[in-house]
């Protein structure tokens, strides 16, 4: 068990150490994921960036889909069936205030030919970070690698499917719970954290930005 979300950052870098110093560039995901970032970028002395995802839910015959949006307009859902246009268009608008919100600018990262390196809190239904690896392939990176304190086997398997490298440290058959098991301190992440942690990771390397 992870003590926190630093922590759990940490240990992953344990497991990166290859790439310290590199030319390699964080992805990060808020909200949590930010705080695991940052603690990756300060033990392999890498940039950090962010991607905003918002997760969405439609009713659909009195059921609801659920999925989740990028600011670069990628999205999954747990269904078969499509999430609306107009609910991907909303969720894009969002994501791109919650942007503007963190990082006092609307311009989206550009990853052509960069070396990326995923870094999120951990996954559960996969729906989020499964967005994420859609937006980065489809601009082309030179290579993505995923890292995540603890993930679903299933989710596991389709990363290792889609990505050049993965790095989990718990692996679950699947999750029959949420995401905090793993840690013994989960509090929630507001987004004032996420401003603070994204600035502050952007002034430890300010020589080396994205």
């Amino acid at each position: 068990m992870f003590y926190d979300r630093y922590e759990a950052g940490r240990d992953v870098a344990e497991e990166l150490a290859a790439y310290t110093d590199t030319d390699t560039v964080i992805c990060a995901i808020p909200r949590g994921g930010i705080l695991t970032g940052v603690a990756v970028a300060k033990r392999l002395l890498l940039p950090l960036e962010i991607m905003v995802v918002g997760r969405v839910e439609h009713v659909v015959d009195d059921s609801s889909l659920y999925g989740a949006v990028t600011e670069y307009g990628t999205n999954t859902s747990g269904s078969p069936d499509a999430i609306p246009n107009t609910v991907v268009q909303q969720a894009v608008v969002e994501a791109k205030q919650k942007r503007l919100a963190y990082t006092d600018s609307e311009t989206l990262p550009v990853w052509t030919d960069k070396t990326v390196l995923v870094v999120d809190d951990g996954a559960e239904s996969g729906l989020t970070i499964k967005a994420v690896v859609e937006a980065l392939k489809a601009q082309k990176p030179k290579k993505i690698i995923v890292a995540l304190p603890a993930a679903p086997v299933s989710v596991t398997q389709w990363l290792h499917e889609q990505v050049d490298e993965v790095v989990v440290i718990k692996i679950e058959p699947e999750f029959t719970g949420v995401l905090d098991t793993h840690y013994s301190h989960y509090p929630e992440v507001f987004d004032k954290e996420v401003r603070v942690a994204y600035w502050h990771a952007k002034h430890l390397f300010k020589h080396r930005q994205v």
